[in-house]
């Protein structure tokens, strides 16, 4: 899968959320980050733990601890 800049404005809500899974939370994390993808909602239970980010166009998606 790739993703690329378009010099178009979003015009609708996403209609595709990704789910990307990592075996390495934190280091995807800070990648992402330095992306500058932001943090949007984070959670961490016993058994799980995700944080949903957005692109710099809005977009979502979660990263996944597996």
């Amino acid at each position: 899968m790739a993703f690329h800049r378009v010099p178009e404005a979003k015009t609708a809500k996403n209609r595709f959320h990704p789910d990307l899974i990592t075996s390495d939370f934190e280091a995807e994390t800070r990648r992402l980050l330095r992306l500058a993808a932001k943090v949007v909602n984070e959670l961490r239970t016993e058994t799980a733990r995700w944080t949903t980010f957005t692109d710099p166009d809005g977009n979502e998606f979660d990263l996944i601890a597996g």
